[in-house]
């Protein structure tokens, strides 16, 4: 028996005041290196008979107390290798090795079924040290490393030439616009890597590796989006931890970033939804347990009793966010971790993200890609020797043949797969409600081409266009284009070289440097043709990468050109002031001081002054339309906060775009009212331009 009244294979029980011994010293140094001599390397299968694992090592400790650590992983076959995947960690109970709990949890054949990563962390000497400090950093480590270093074996194709977003390299270095976390450079032989990103880590565990597993989603609550464990608990020391602040990982999630984040909630309050599996009716140490979480995920008192994967489960929801859960399910005792356990398990993690959004993230539903492929029409399009998927989403209001609705359509960050990205932005939800149409289009290899203003990618989306108008019906004069990160790139590219497809555009977290030839093509082939304008609303997070290192605007780089070129495009005069700013952080600086006429939104408990600050730009026109919007987002890195598309489409639904490729501006009630206009708005229509057919 344990100091938690339970048995746990090969555990010296713990007294009070007092920690395991880590047992790591030489004899992990002294077994990789045997394995070294033996032949066996990083990234080869230990056994003919063993799954294909592969193996890396981290350094931890330092100094004469320093050792290395393994780590092994599986990725699934089809798993994504031009992007992120969903990860799961799983620990071994005590007595085993990591291989060995591969081979019977079950969770190598669900990976390679279900397209994910399964990561085992390996224990010293086959025993966990779940209250050593040195365990905690060995995994805070492995967590950190082995997002970056999924690599599969396999030798990458020959590359063809991309430009930017579009054939990425296989290994090494992110392109700067990125998402997710920095892969390590590549080294030797060029292999493949399945990326990983904060979103979707989930961790789970059995006996002593459920101590670890909880223990690790208590003391990191904010790199976790679920947490699953048969006979777990955890000392004392631990929910003394919960009184600390989260880490707030995502504050500096794209680097150089300093910022004090506005709201930042200790550990004990950052919600993760946890599935708690009980051999045998739950003891003290266990009970605590689920009232730790109860609290955390602030569920309401009452329950359900649900059949959930064969395992008769007790649950508890949050009144304020469905995926805030906390299940408790008492097996017979003597119950075992097999794969009827980790199917329903994967289930359970499968629907929910961690957004990143914020410095702790926000948890939020996901869709996996059997249920996206179910609820959306999957379709496809040939654009050349390329063919492109898409997903559409109807309101339930849609009647084919019947009135034509707008339509969005919503492009996906780089490495992040049109069905995942669409579980981040919610578009369609909004469309549901608002009536109109969504269509996620994918990018080849997961990114964009947004250097060439006529392009494949930039085809791909007139296409689309002609497609869905074609096949639903849309309303042309209402088609809207928003994106995310490198989907931002491709959005703001194609706004300014073919405005007349587009009534609105939203580039989100990202722009980049534009080419050259996507720069000078408005001026050689649009405004000597007319006076073409495009309603754009730049949606930006102060920690992104764009932001200065305190999370305000930068007077130079991206944003600033991005303002500048926008209200010279627009006719935008409103001048800007450049402000020097002493940092706390850093040497002084310039910020941007907008002249926009400025308001603020997303008011809410976090953020009492409001979360978004709005910088709306008005044209010279005699009757000034607000053609440029600039919103910054408080706490954001790289990210979506979840009101983001409705505030999008409030900006995109005041806009058409009109046969002559002129653009009408209706004002929102709510503006109307705020301007003290009368409750009947007046639509405004810019000076009438020659009629050119749409690039």
């Amino acid at each position: 028996m344990n100091a938690f009244g339970k048995t746990i294979l090969g555990v010296v029980p713990p007294s009070r005041g007092r920690t395991m011994a880590l047992g790591v010293g030489r004899a992990a140094a002294t077994a990789a290196v045997l394995l070294a001599l033996a032949g066996f390397q990083p990234g080869v299968a230990r056994a003919a008979d063993a799954p294909l694992l592969r193996t890396n090592q981290v350094s931890v400790g330092g100094g004469m107390h320093g050792a290395n650590r393994p780590y092994s992983y599986y990725v699934g076959s089809k798993a994504n290798r031009q992007g992120y995947n969903m990860v799961v960690y799983a620990f071994h109970d005590n007595g085993q090795t990591a291989e060995e709990f591969a081979r019977t949890s079950g969770w190598i054949k669900l990976a390679e079924d279900n397209n994910f990563v399964v990561v085992f962390p390996e224990a010293a000497n086959k025993t966990w040290s779940p209250n050593a400090n040195m365990e905690d950093e060995y995994l805070r480590i492995m967590f950190d490393h082995s997002g970056r270093n999924f690599t599969t074996g396999e030798t990458p194709p020959p590359q063809a030439g991309g430009g930017r977003g579009g054939a990425a390299p296989a290994a090494g270095p992110a392109p700067a616009n990125d998402e997710g976390p920095r892969p390590a450079p590549a080294r030797g032989v060029p292999q493949v890597r399945a990326g990983a990103w904060q979103p979707w880590n989930y961790v789970t565990g059995v006996g002593a590796g459920a101590i670890v597993a909880q223990q690790f989603a208590m003391s990191h609550p904010d790199l976790v989006a679920g947490v699953a464990t048969l006979d777990g608990r955890v000392f004392d020391s631990n929910y003394v931890k919960g009184a600390e602040l989260a880490e707030g990982v995502n504050e500096n999630q794209r680097g150089e970033k300093a910022a004090t984040p506005v709201w930042r909630p200790r550990k004990m309050d950052l919600p993760v939804p946890a599935w708690l599996f009980t051999s045998g009716s739950p003891n003290p140490a266990e009970a605590r347990l689920e009232a730790y979480w109860k609290r955390a995920d602030a569920v309401a008192p009452a329950a359900k009793t649900q059949n959930l994967g064969g395992f008769q489960t007790t649950v508890y929801t949050s009144p304020a966010n469905a995926v805030s859960q906390v299940r408790a399910t008492v097996a017979p005792a003597g119950a075992k971790y097999d794969p009827a356990m980790t199917s329903a398990i994967w289930n359970f993690f499968s629907h929910e993200a961690r957004w990143s959004d914020s410095p702790t993230g926000t948890l939020g539903t996901m869709l996996p890609e059997a249920d996206v492929n179910k609820m959306f029409d999957v379709r496809s399009e040939v654009v050349g020797d390329r063919t492109y998927k898409y997903y559409v989403k109807t309101p339930s209001t849609y009647r084919k043949g019947g009135q034509s609705l707008p339509l969005v359509i919503s492009l996906h960050g780089a490495g992040f797969p049109a069905w995942m990205y669409l579980s981040q932005i919610k578009m369609h939800e909004v469309g549901e409600k608002e009536g109109f149409i969504t269509a996620y289009l994918n990018g080849q290899q997961n990114r964009w081409d947004f250097t060439q203003p006529e392009g494949p990618d930039a085809k791909a989306i007139e296409q689309l266009i002609n497609e869905m108008a074609t096949n639903y019906g849309v309303d042309r004069s209402r088609v809207y284009l928003q994106g995310f990160s490198f989907g931002s790139g491709m959005t703001y590219a194609e706004g300014i070289t073919h405005p007349k497809l587009f009534a609105a555009v939203s580039p989100n977290s990202g722009i980049g440097d534009m080419t050259p030839a996507v720069l000078a093509w408005p001026a050689a082939d649009l405004k000597t043709k007319g006076d073409t304008r495009i309603p754009m609303m730049v949606v930006y997070g102060g920690v992104d990468g764009g932001g200065s290192t305190d999370g305000l605007i930068p007077a130079v780089g991206v944003i600033r050109t991005a303002v500048d070129y926008m209200k010279a495009y627009n006719k935008i005069t409103t001048p800007d002031r450049i402000e020097r700013f002493n940092s706390p952080n850093s040497a002084p600086y310039d910020l941007l001081v907008p002249g926009a006429r400025t308001s603020v939104s997303g008011v809410d408990a976090h953020y009492k002054g409001g979360r978004f600050k709005h910088y709306d730009y008005f044209s010279a026109d005699a009757k000034p339309l607000p053609l440029f919007s600039l919103v910054w987002v408080t706490d954001m890195p790289h990210g979506t906060d979840p009101r983001q598309a409705q505030m999008i489409w409030d900006y995109f639904k005041q806009w058409r775009r009109n046969a002559d490729g002129t653009v009408t501006y209706t004002a929102a009630p709510a503006a109307a009212a705020t301007k003290a206009v009368a409750a009947k708005t007046t639509a405004t229509k810019t000076t009438v331009t020659k009629t050119v057919a749409a690039k």
